[in-house]
């Protein structure tokens, strides 16, 4: 073997796909997890800061232990949430976003904030608005009456603590008062924040019947109306996809033409609704024998099975040589004579098969060619069997002899 290169590649050629930069779906909708995430960091952060803050100018009394505690449990919370998200273990959940639980906590995380500054209860009770903002995109009705139900219940509930423990530092006028804002705030937020998951839920229903009206329309684009086959359409582009493959890589393909016996009689005798009757029945016992087949593929990159015009089909078999497609198209021939298909009473129909092998650097029209040729002598030969191409006799080594022709 030469070096740097294999026995089906030229020295020197990277036989390697290209790398697929494209993020797919989940990673797009990961890294939108992930920011979302680092605008709460953020926003933990400021109250943190401002929390300090009030601490050190003596607006928040608390002792450096309880500081310390909500310090080290804020970064923790962000850490598991951080943690969950980039490994990929919040995707098990119903909700991968993880929205509800972290508005929860930080709910939490709020009230001891804004039990801690009893004095500047009213300033920090903003911390809200921020929390309510994060749930207004992401929560349904449901959980967003929720987080705003436990979050005037929270408050009420700090309050009452408050004046339970430190009854002469409470004015239960003011902070009645400052409920009576929190409330009006809170009942707007719900009422804004259901108002756009209405709306986001209309989008989602409308993006979900445009996105099937584009696949059905792109079925309709791929597809043959009656076989439900790939079109020649399809088929062509397929086909141009390979060669291109081939080209660059090295990896072989190959091409069978196959065509159904004497179709034109049963259409005379029975009608061309019992003819497409049968075309729809062999399209269908095709696609399940081939769907079997490691040779075939049926995806956009890589092989497919279509029809070519009339009573012809085709299948563009991606990785395999004369041989595996001479084999594949024995198998179909089998099935296709051992299956007969019920139309008003049954038809046994039977396949000829004509099989090429792509030459790399040639044109499309070529290696159908060459198929074509080879379903004619299948068809010359008395029908119902595979032909493959004729393959070119090797030159002559040196030395050999050689016969001459005699000319007349």
């Amino acid at each position: 073997m030469p070096l740097g290169g294999t026995e089906d590649a030229p020295v020197g050629r990277q036989d390697a796909e290209p790398i697929q930069t494209t993020r797919s779906p989940l990673e797009a909708r990961q890294a939108l997890r992930m920011r979302r995430l680092y605008m709460a960091m953020a926003s933990y952060a400021m109250w943190v800061a401002i929390g300090l803050l009030g601490w050190a100018g003596g607006q928040v009394e608390l002792p450096l232990t309880t500081v310390g505690f909500i310090t080290v449990g804020i970064l923790a919370t962000n850490l598991y949430f951080y943690y969950m998200i980039r490994s990929g273990r919040n995707l098990g959940r119903a909700d991968p976003s993880m929205t509800l639980s972290q508005l929860l906590i930080a709910l939490a995380w709020a009230l001891l904030l804004i039990f801690s500054a009893h004095e500047e209860r009213g300033v920090m009770t903003s911390v809200y608005l921020v929390l309510m903002l994060f749930g207004v995109f992401q929560l349904d009705r449901r959980r967003f009456l929720l987080v705003a139900t436990l979050a005037a219940v929270g408050y009420v509930g700090v309050v009452g603590l408050d004046a339970f423990l430190r009854p002469h530092m409470v004015d239960l006028a003011s902070e009645g008062f400052r409920l009576t804002v929190l409330g009006a705030v809170l009942a707007w937020c719900t009422f804004f924040g259901t108002h756009v998951a209405s709306l986001r839920e209309t989008l989602r229903e409308r993006n979900d019947a445009l996105k099937e009206a584009v696949e059905r329309a792109h079925r309709l684009a791929e597809r043959d109306p009656l076989t439900q086959a790939f079109n020649r359409r399809y088929i062509m582009a397929s086909l141009n996809r390979e060669k291109s493959r081939a080209d660059r890589t090295g990896v072989p393909f190959s091409v069978a033409i196959c065509d159904l016996d004497h179709f034109k009689i049963i259409n005379d005798r029975y009608g061309h609704l019992a003819g497409d009757q049968v075309l729809m029945a062999f399209a269908e016992l095709a696609r399940r024998e081939l769907r079997g087949m490691d040779v075939v593929g049926a995806s956009m990159d890589h092989g497919c099975f279509g029809r070519y015009g009339g009573e012809e089909f085709i299948c563009v078999l991606p990785g395999t040589k004369l041989e595996g497609a001479k084999e594949c198209g024995e198998r179909l021939r089998e099935s296709t004579e051992h299956s007969p298909i019920d139309v008003d009473g049954l038809f046994k129909v039977t396949l000829s098969v004509g099989v090429s092998e792509y030459r790399r650097g040639e044109d499309i029209e070529d290696v159908l060619r060459r198929a074509d040729n080879a379903l004619y002598l299948a068809k010359q030969n008395g029908r119902n069997q595979v032909c493959c191409e004729r393959r070119l006799k090797p030159p002559p080594k040196p030395g050999d002899v050689v016969p001459l022709k005699r000319y007349r």
